[in-house]
């Protein structure tokens, strides 16, 4: 009895579990008063397609992976912190609405014999709505890299931050949605 328990542990170990995936973006904006008039609720939605972060196919088998944490969460917190760091007051009552939709975030890995290959793609779409009208604009981008060997999920979860921090920074440096939300 003791014999088989030890080879069921064994055996429950030498098995590939589902990894861990953790997607936590930082952004580092110099602070100024860019948005020191501006007064807007502010809100960050999840509107991907799908309900992955991760796809790793190997051969035939596919897996789709979540994250550990939740990504629109965190995209809102790091957001809102950067807004109000640059004079953005954030008033959930406000008639002027931003919301920065997650319209893509993924990272694709094709499993190889000898390699995998890696492709990274991030779309975020602010939307402004305000007594004014609608403002709309999207900032995207992709990245790729090929390693030798079976997947890193560090270097994963590493390249996938990195280009969601460019997008953001895209977002962040662009003033064309500031009189938008200055109303």
């Amino acid at each position: 009895m003791r014999a088989l328990l030890i080879a069921v542990l064994l055996l429950a170990g030498c098995s590939s579990p589902t990894p861990g995936f953790i997607l936590a973006p930082q952004v580092f904006w110099p602070q100024s008063n860019q948005l020191q008039q501006s007064s807007f609720a502010f809100s960050v939605s999840d509107e991907r397609p799908v309900g992955y972060t991760l796809r790793l196919r190997n051969a035939d088998k596919v897996q789709q992976i979540k994250t550990s944490n939740d990504v629109r969460a965190q995209l809102e917190q790091t957001l809102s912190a950067a807004l109000t760091e640059q004079g953005a007051r954030l008033n959930p009552n406000s008639s002027t609405q931003m919301t920065v939709r997650i319209a893509q975030l993924q990272a694709l890995v094709e499993q190889r014999t000898l390699e995998h290959a890696v492709t990274n793609q991030v779309a975020l779409t602010v939307f402004i709505q305000s007594n004014q009208g609608t403002f709309s604009k999207t900032y995207s981008g992709d990245s790729s890299f090929t390693a030798p060997f079976k997947m890193d999920i560090a270097a994963v979860e590493r390249e996938l931050r990195v280009l969601t921090e460019q997008v953001l920074a895209q977002l962040l440096q662009d003033r064309s949605w500031h009189d938008a939300v200055r109303g």
